[in-house]
């Protein structure tokens, strides 16, 4: 007993396909139909893209794909989306130190790009006064200046003023009660 061949139709024309079929996604195309639909190029011997139904020779298919912003090419295979950005998952990464981000790592976003935790700290935090490195904790406000608690000392003693109330400021600089005279 023969087994019955299963009929193709052509997803351009409709009709019966007899003999050669040209197969993209589920659908089939006769050959002289497998065309790609922006440019007409044949799309036999290349590769073939197929959205809503319809044939895209490769070069036409990249307007449907999105861009890296780090390298502006075209995405298309694996993307990462972040920051309302995609990118290759190699072209994701801290965009000072260009370490890349391991799979489900976290990033801090600064000035619409990437940043590693240390990168971020150097680039986005208000840098102490005192000792200038970044302040990533509580910070103090004197003197139209950001201190560490520890770095707003006095400057004839050195006692920080760190949790107290009152500090006096002798040419620019912070002194406290007991160097300038006065009782606390």
């Amino acid at each position: 007993m023969e087994e019955a061949q299963e009929l193709l139709h052509c997803s351009a024309c409709l009709t019966r396909i007899d003999g050669r079929a040209m197969k993209a996604g589920d659908k089939y195309w006769h050959d002289e139909h497998f065309l790609c639909s922006v440019c007409g190029i044949r799309l036999k011997d290349t590769k073939v893209y197929l959205k809503n139904q319809e044939l895209f020779c490769e070069n036409d298919y990249k307007k449907f794909v999105p861009r890296c912003a780090s390298c502006s090419g075209f995405i298309l295979k694996d993307c990462i989306r972040a920051m309302n950005q995609t990118f290759h998952p190699e072209h994701f990464h801290c965009f000072s130190c260009q370490t890349p981000f391991k799979d489900g790592e976290g990033f801090h976003e600064f000035k619409n790009s990437p940043y590693c935790k240390n990168c971020y700290i150097e680039r986005a935090c208000e840098k102490c006064h005192g000792c200038c490195r970044p302040i990533t904790d509580t910070a103090m406000k004197a003197m139209n200046n950001s201190w560490h608690g520890a770095c707003f000392r006095c400057k004839e003693c050195g006692v920080s003023f760190e949790g107290k109330k009152n500090f006096y400021s002798v040419e620019g600089e912070a002194v406290c009660g007991e160097c300038i005279g006065t009782i606390e």
